[in-house]
């Protein structure tokens, strides 16, 4: 992992707020690595790019989400099927503000890749997410890329 640390795909206010355990098991770590080493680092790589490009400032990326134990998962109302739960789905939102430009970046990128889920969560009317959920494998293991808007607890086929 060349551009995140463990504890920032772990890290939680809800669980350390509440004294929930989210430790991640051996295999939730692994995956974690799999998916930051096969589509998130270079994820992070391309949106620098565009960062220098297109002068929008620092390309960091800031985890709101990452892996979940399954008390964390029930206390913030993840789904019971959630990829955050095996270490496979991290939240991002980019430090620089640039969040639409960074949806487009997400979309265009994922486009030629194998992942499970893409998701402009909490997205409002003019197309701006309030966070990136980028999900690598579902529980079954599956990559459906699939890319959907989530506007009103609604989810939605993703438009351009």
């Amino acid at each position: 992992m060349k551009h995140f640390t463990m504890e920032e795909l772990t890290r939680s206010d809800t669980a350390r707020a509440r004294g929930i355990d989210n430790t991640p098991l051996v295999e939730h770590r692994r995956n974690l690595i799999d998916m930051v080493d096969e589509l998130i680092d270079p994820l992070r790589e391309r949106w620098a790019v565009v960062c220098a490009d297109e002068r929008l400032g620092s390309p960091q990326l800031r985890v709101t989400s990452g892996y979940r134990s399954q008390a964390l998962n029930e206390a913030v109302g993840g789904a019971a099927t959630s990829a955050h739960l095996l270490g496979y789905a991290l939240d991002l939102v980019p430090v620089n503000g640039a969040m639409r430009r960074f949806k487009e970046v997400c979309r265009d990128f994922l486009k030629g890749r194998k992942f499970d889920q893409m998701i402009s969560e909490e997205e409002d009317a003019s197309g701006t997410p309030a966070w990136v959920h980028v999900g690598y494998r579902n529980a079954a293991g599956r990559q459906r890329r699939q890319f959907l808007t989530m506007r009103g607890g609604t989810y939605i086929p993703m438009t351009a």
